[in-house]
């Protein structure tokens, strides 16, 4: 998404307290002016700190697209059934109700319209939903002629996002920020009801957990080894690898429930499901795995880290009875 021809068309401001704390919601009755000064902050903090393929969610729901609210407002602003005012009350609304959870702080909510945004072939519109849940303090220097005063004063950075999305016009894409979730994630999932839009990076970190956690459930050292290599050399001898790929592959050493059971625990943590047909970048999984999966759990709390070109042959675990246990290991060097 390219920003550079963006502007800042009109802005309301909200103040959404938490309902569960008897706190009020504070509607605007009117746009406030924005100057060139305002203009420059809000494009180059809010709406730069946005856009970016790691924030990037698209909005869902269960039986009908159209039954999430904050989806079914932006299509009737953007299809002219409602003007910006009265989009920008719903969706104050919309979050008010949502506000409910003990550790949800009330906040300013700026709705900015933005125009000139581009995907490389049109230009759109797209609804800024930002809410500044913390005050910054500043000190502002007042030059009355005479002598230069210092005074506190206290606001918003538009630089440092608390809770924002940016809401575009041509289809269900969202872009969500939530810096302080890790108490409730009310923003992304209840208010927003996105999920992420998987990248590269998170795909393959997705996957690298997945064989992680398979590798650990593999109870003999020896066939984790042959796991591990397995992956290894499939990654190594393709340019890309799809999913599917992969989960074939896993399923010749561990239970196909067991394999759906660790992408679906990935897919709860990282917020997006990821299709047999997504292409990973081999090389990029290797180098990302390589150092980990030389390590082999052989049980009793022992691992062993071998060397890139030594695999484990056989291993045996004897406990004599009496408190002592032998290991014997035939190690083989690769080819």
């Amino acid at each position: 998404m390219l920003i550079g021809e963006s502007r800042v068309e009109r802005l309301v401001v909200h103040r959404v307290g938490n309902q569960a704390r008897g706190e009020s919601l504070q509607l605007s009755d009117r746009a406030t002016s924005v100057d060139d000064e305002v203009s420059a902050l809000l494009l180059g903090g809010y709406l730069k700190g946005i856009v970016s393929d790691k924030k990037k969610y698209q909005f869902f729901h269960e039986s009908d697209l159209n039954l999430n609210e904050l989806y079914h407002y932006s299509r009737q602003f953007f299809r002219g059934e409602i003007d910006f005012l009265d989009v920008s009350h719903r969706i104050a609304r919309h979050l008010y109700a949502h506000s409910q959870h003990p550790n949800i702080s009330s906040g300013d909510v700026l709705v900015i319209l933005f125009s000139g945004l581009s995907d490389g072939d049109e230009t759109q519109r797209a609804i800024g939903v930002f809410k500044s849940e913390i005050r910054d303090d500043f000190l502002t220097l007042i030059d009355s002629g005479d002598v230069i005063d210092i005074r506190h004063a206290s606001g918003i950075n538009p630089k440092l996002i608390d809770k924002g999305a940016l809401i575009l016009d041509n289809g269900p894409i969202v872009y969500a920020v939530d810096r302080l979730g890790h108490q409730t994630k009310f923003w992304l999932d209840d208010f927003l009801k996105a999920m992420r839009v998987p990248d590269v990076g998170s795909s393959s970190r997705m996957v690298a957990k997945v064989v992680e956690q398979l590798s650990g459930e593999i109870d003999d050292p020896v066939e984790q080894v042959r796991f591990k290599d397995e992956f290894l050399s499939l990654c190594r001898a393709e340019d890309d690898v799809s999913a599917g790929q992969l989960t074939s592959m896993a399923e010749k050493f561990v239970p196909r429930e067991q394999v759906n059971q660790a992408f679906g625990s990935a897919a709860e943590s990282y917020g997006f499901t990821l299709d047999d047909d997504a292409r990973l970048p081999a090389q990029g999984m290797v180098k990302r795995l390589e150092k980990t999966l030389s390590k082999v759990g052989v049980g009793h709390g022992i691992s062993l880290l071998l060397p890139s070109d030594l695999s484990l042959e056989t291993f045996r675990s004897l406990d004599d009875g009496e408190g002592e246990m032998t290991l014997t290991l035939k190690l083989k060097k690769r080819d």
